[in-house]
């Protein structure tokens, strides 16, 4: 989600980049050793034991020669936080101290509406401190065991006993618009002219975004209200479907696991992190979401799902697994008794029972085919194609062709037939992405290791270059991300008196663009061989004979065209294009 009302303009983005030091942000992260004019030290991005992390504050990028991960101090932010871009923009220019531009926010139908960060801190401020008035709430916490650390984390508070007590705190400090857009007052069908307090006698969990905007508001009861938990309703800025709780304190803790504990409710990552499982998040009651699995996927490699332990709470796992599976991502199943949460578990048998549910949580697949193929090839016919079909309803979302085959024999086995009759369901869908997704990896892998060898030569090197007329045009590089690195230098280098543009100004000419970005950082932070320093010149003509040649190839086929239309104008300027390329080429070594 993008972050509140900021106005994220090319000028922000460009100031951000400018401002911060990449230093600093891996710095937070890992211990670096200054080597010559770079900096390096164990990865911060995955675990290993010899350094293969590389940084260059003069050019503001990073790479790591063991994960391949590379790009700029942005980036690095976004890898090491869980912020989505905007938040990266927000967090740093609050870092460095660059003013943050405004605009109102507007509906669909283009009325403005009012930035409500403002309104909800103020609330949220209030219930922290009516929390620490009032007695009965904190017994309430105490008996449930939850620290004040922990209460002080999460920024729990209370919503008094009364209908007005809100209202009255902050209005007219605030327009009363605003506290209703916020959710937090409502009126009366009867009488509207008495707007009241949403939340009463509740406990408040503020509900933030994984940047940690406040968005929102769930409230328990601590009294005999029908409903349990409310929460804010839902607007532009607050959709559940779109949020984990506990996200904003535990990316941090998710990242270093490799792994995120899922959980239902508030109390439920309360009573995790009590158990020392900092990693915990909750989709808050809801059933997950696609986009919520998206979320998991941006932060995490595993998902150990944590719901309640009764009929409710495993049928939320058999919808969850399939929306997990498909993000790639690795999904146990924590076991809790029936009617049992983590929450709950840890009251009655202590947190090392929590751990334990946690660490022995097998693997969800698994998991599935037990209970949908319980006793090995005593199936009959009909039931062996049922579980088949289940089987493979389970299977076929997930990406990796390796990972579903392995669950296929799995399942063959079980049901005692040959895995090539599920391999086949299974992989005609799988196997068209995998092919689709491996082709553009190789014909890459055939153009690239030339041009990035003149990429690296003509940003890092330090022998004169040719003159600009004598430069290739953009054309000959074959990969688009290669191509439009090279367009951005020539440009700079054509306009800037043919000296050796800094690589700032062709990192800026990428406009941010991830890709060519990660490959900028690899080809600036690899040492090029002094071989390769010399060949410069070859290696252009190279790249240049190689699109000549393509190009008169695809001019045969254009010329059987015009001469079938019987375009003589266009099939004149083609075979003059033609004989030009054919000198060209017989005039080169």
């Amino acid at each position: 989600m993008a972050l509140g009302n900021i106005h994220l303009t090319p000028q922000l983005v460009q100031a951000v980049r400018d401002a911060v030091d990449i230093v600093d942000i891996a710095g937070d992260h890992t211990k670096l050793r200054k080597a010559g004019r770079r900096h390096t030290g164990l990865c911060p991005l995955h675990k290993e034991k010899t350094p293969s992390f590389s940084v260059d504050s003069a050019q503001g990028l990073f790479y790591c020669f063991g994960c391949g991960q590379g790009g700029d101090a942005i980036k690095l932010h976004m890898m090491l936080s869980g912020d989505d871009f905007p938040a990266a923009i927000e967090t740093l220019a609050k870092r460095y101290g660059i003013p943050l531009p405004q605009r109102p926010a507007r509906h669909a139908g283009g009325r403005e509406e009012p930035d409500l960060e403002a309104v909800l801190e103020a609330a949220a401020e209030y219930f922290q401190t009516q929390l620490k008035k009032h007695k009965g709430p904190e017994a309430y916490l105490r008996r449930r065991k939850i620290s004040p650390d922990t209460v002080e984390r999460f920024g729990l508070g209370y919503a008094p006993e009364g209908w007005r007590h809100l209202v009255e705190a902050l209005h007219p400090r605030f327009p009363m618009a605003e506290l209703e857009a916020a959710g937090l007052v409502a009126r009366s069908e009867k009488d509207e002219t008495r707007p009241y307090d949403r939340f009463r006698h509740r406990l408040m969990f503020p509900i933030r975004t994984a940047a940690g905007r406040l968005v929102g508001f769930g409230g328990r009861t601590l009294g005999d209200d029908r409903a349990k938990y409310i929460n804010t309703q839902e607007t532009d800025q607050f959709r559940k479907g779109y949020l984990l709780y506990g996200l904003d304190t535990a990316k941090r803790a998710i990242r270093d696991a490799g792994s995120a504990l899922l959980v239902e409710g508030y109390f439920d990552v309360l009573g995790a992190v009590e158990s020392g499982i900092e990693w915990t998040v909750a989709s808050m009651g809801t059933a997950l979401t696609e986009s919520q699995a998206k979320v998991l996927r941006r932060h995490s490699e595993e998902v150990v799902v944590g719901y309640d332990g009764d009929e409710a709470g495993e049928k939320a796992f058999r919808r969850s697994l399939t929306l997990l599976l498909a993000q790639g991502l690795g999904v146990r199943r924590a076991l809790f008794g029936s009617g049992q949460d983590p929450d709950s578990l840890r009251l009655e048998a202590g947190p090392e029972a929590v751990v334990k549910a946690v660490e022995e949580a097998p693997d969800g697949v698994m998991l599935e085919l037990d209970r949908l193929i319980p006793d090995r090839g005593l199936l009959d016919p009909q039931a062996k194609s049922r579980a088949a079909r289940a089987a493979t309803e389970i299977l076929s979302p997930i990406p990796d062709g390796v990972l579903r085959y392995s669950y296929s024999r799995q399942v063959a086995d079980r049901l005692g037939v040959p895995v090539e009759l599920l391999w086949r369901r299974l992989a005609r869908d799988g196997e068209r992405a995998e092919e689709a997704a491996k082709e553009p990896v190789r014909s890459r892998s055939l153009v690239r290791s030339l041009e990035e060898m003149v990429l690296q030569l003509l940003l890092a090197g330090d022998e004169p270059l040719p003159a600009a007329k004598d430069l290739p045009t953009a054309e000959v590089f074959l990969d688009k991300e290669c191509r439009n690195i090279y367009q951005a230098f020539y440009d700079l280098y054509r306009g800037g008196d043919e000296q050796r543009p800094e690589v700032r100004l062709v990192h800026s000419g990428l406009e941010g663009n991830s890709a060519e970005v990660d490959l900028l950082a690899r080809l600036l932070l690899e040492e090029p061989s002094e071989s390769r320093a010399e060949e410069l010149e070859g290696a252009l003509q190279q790249l240049e004979r190689r699109w000549l040649q393509q190009r008169l190839r695809a001019l045969a086929s254009e010329i059987s065209r015009a001469q079938q239309d019987g375009d003589s104008e266009r099939l004149d300027s083609l075979l003059k294009e033609k004989t030009e390329i054919s000198r060209a080429l017989h005039s080169r070594p």
